[in-house]
């Protein structure tokens, strides 16, 4: 098996979309964004590849975008001409800040194939610099427009792979891992240790051990609206079939239906969780565990242990991925939904099923209803 970060972050992403794109090879369509990404990538590859410790001048750096410059995946002439002023934008800013400081890399455009756990792990480094003083710097580069949490570099997956293929290709352990974002123009330096190899090598054995057993269930997730699988998807097929003409009006009523229902349970459940908590503060006041109806009919209050979270374990797990702020509170039913989407790392979703403990004791409420034990 071959499996690269691209496509391991794919299949932890969405297996289906892994399926689509790497065991069936569907086309994928170009954009802007990649286009322009590309030809920010070639130029500085260009920019650094020479033989003498002396900065290219702008002129000849500009020159070396023009002369890579991707044009696919632009709507027309005048959103391209957009893109190329803002890559010569990017680049003025990037000779500005690192002519002076220009030496040769280490190496650049690098290709690796690394085996880990059985698998032929393959990438590109974009460049590794010698640090003055002694030591090595990995540099990736990126062309994202905002800069992620520090928690995020820290965990990435990508310069966790690039620290790997260091120790097993050169028998070095990079100081310094950065990701150079170009468009604000700023550097997020962080290090990895051999416990983190070795975390790596575990998360890889899993996804692959995933691959081979045919595991492609589709999950839900923010990038979702930007792929080029939909009309294959199974969550999303059916709108697909649905635009060419509905296959099946009769179980489009029925869905409708239910959906309405659906609504309306909602709404219903909305207030029978304030009525509720008005019940549940009553009785606590009062010392009750039952109250009736003006026909006989009773609400039983009942003792249940509830699962909750380690605040603390879910923190650690949540915020180097930025979903820190999805369960604040870290309350179960928030913490549940999160993993239920299907949208996490199969690694996550096993070390937040491992922070759930019993904590606590709340009370659910129960209609006894005598009419209805008579029937």
């Amino acid at each position: 098996m071959r499996l690269s970060y691209s496509s391991i972050n794919t299949y932890e992403t969405c297996p289906a979309k892994y399926r689509f794109q790497y065991e069936e090879r569907l086309p994928t369509s170009s954009s802007p964004a990649l286009a322009f990404g590309d030809s920010l990538h070639r130029a500085l590859h260009r920019f650094h590849d020479r033989p003498v410790p002396v900065a290219p001048s702008l002129e000849e750096l500009q020159e070396m975008l023009d002369d890579g410059w991707v044009a696919d995946g632009y709507r027309d002439a005048g959103e391209e001409g957009l893109y190329r002023d803002h890559a010569r934008q990017v680049l003025a800013e990037y000779h500005r800040a690192n002519a002076d400081s220009f030496r040769i890399p280490a190496a650049l455009e690098f290709r690796f194939t690394v085996e880990v756990e059985g698998v032929q792990l393959q990438g590109v480094i974009d460049r590794m610099d010698r640090i003055p003083g002694g030591g090595y710097e990995i540099i990736d580069y990126k062309t994202s427009r905002r800069l992620p949490a520090k928690a995020y570099v820290d965990q990435d997956l990508q310069l966790s792979l690039y620290y790997l293929a260091a120790r097993e290709i050169w028998g070095i352990e990079p100081e310094r891992l950065t990701l150079y974002y170009l468009l604000p123009g700023e550097r997020m330096t962080t290090f990895r240790t051999p416990a983190h190899a070795d975390e790596l090598r575990r998360r890889i054995a899993v996804v692959a051990e995933r691959i081979a057993a045919g595991k492609f269930e589709p999950r839900a997730n923010p990038l979702c609206d930007w792929c080029d699988f939909q009309a294959r998807c199974p969550l999303y097929r059916h709108k697909y079939e649905k635009e060419g003409g509905d296959p099946a009006p009769n179980m489009t009523a029925i869905v409708d239906e239910w959906i309405a229902l659906k609504r309306e349970d909602w709404e219903r459940y909305r207030r029978l969780e304030e009525l509720k908590s008005l019940i549940n503060a009553f009785c606590e006041e009062h010392g009750y565990r039952r109250l009736y109806g003006t026909d006989g009919t009773a609400i039983d209050r009942r003792p249940q242990h509830v699962t909750a979270p380690d605040a603390e374990r879910v923190r650690g797990i949540l915020e180097p991925l930025g979903l820190w702020e999805r369960v604040l509170s870290v309350d179960a039913k928030g913490l549940s939904d999160l993993i239920e989407e299907r949208t996490l790392p199969p690694n996550v979703e096993d070390a937040l099923l491992a922070s759930r403990e019993e904590v606590r004791t709340q009370y659910a409420l129960y209609l006894k209803d005598p009419a209805r034990s008579r029937r």
